[in-house]
């Protein structure tokens, strides 16, 4: 599904074009191969490449998988992606090492498989990645230029993906920042206030038109917007306003 001029939604469990499970998966087309912005859970993967296709493109021509982040939604469907198409694996320093040898706990895998997010008999499968980015790194992708920014809170070491295609910004802030300004905090190991505080002052003035996170609505003007309430948000002494995950995906 076309969502901008160059960008594609080819999974989503929320509007029902993969599996139920899976994260917005996104395709980027940079004029000198297509990278996909995370890999859905990891059933029925299948499905995001028949999607490459119907929208016109040969999923053999996927040159780069940039993960956000370890959680199985974002990243369990690395190792099959890279198994089929040969593609490059990156991630952000921290959930490098997670998404290749991270445990269940670490992962946040084994109260998410309580909380019912996961069925009980879902597996993991740890994926081999190629080149891991540090924050404020700056990758340049066929005629794309996207720019690592790294925002520990949602998960241990989360990074958004900021692309610049001839003067337009789109952001890729997975499950760190939504539509409105709520923020990814979970009761899981590696989410927590003290790294958004830290570290969401990166979002500001970063001249964003369209927003594309992992969940829920994506707009493509104003983006800047809501990343400008995330970090008005931590300044103040509450807790932040935080997506309301109280049931499980189905």
């Amino acid at each position: 599904m076309k969502v901008a001029k160059r960008v594609f939604m080819v999974g989503s469990g929320q509007i029902g074009i993969s599996n139920f499970m899976d994260c917005h998966v996104y395709l980027i087309d940079t004029e000198g191969g297509l990278a996909l912005i995370d890999a859905g859970v990891g059933i029925e993967t299948e499905q995001i490449l028949e999607n490459i296709r119907q929208e016109g493109f040969n999923p053999g021509h996927v040159r780069w998988l940039l993960i956000t982040h370890s959680h199985a939604d974002h990243a369990g469907g690395s190792w099959w992606i890279r198994r089929e198409i040969g593609c490059e694996v990156i991630a952000p320093r921290i959930e490098d090492e997670i998404l290749e040898k991270g445990t269940d706990e670490k992962l946040g895998l084994d109260i998410a498989k309580r909380s019912g997010i996961y069925p009980g008999d879902y597996s993991f499968h740890h994926c081999r990645v190629d080149r891991s980015v540090e924050d404020g790194e700056s990758l340049k992708l066929g005629k794309a230029q996207i720019l690592t920014i790294q925002i520990p809170g949602h998960s241990w070491g989360s990074a958004c993906y900021l692309l610049e295609f001839n003067g337009w910004r789109a952001l890729f802030s997975s499950d760190v920042v939504f539509y409105g300004g709520t923020i990814g905090l979970g009761n899981w190991p590696g989410s927590n206030l003290e790294g958004y505080r830290k570290n969401i002052g990166k979002l500001a003035n970063l001249g964003v038109e369209a927003l594309f996170p992992g969940h829920f609505l994506w707009t493509l003007r104003n983006g800047q917007k809501h990343l400008d309430t995330a970090v008005e948000n931590l300044k103040s002494a509450w807790v932040p306003p935080a997506w309301q995950h109280n049931h499980p995906h189905r």
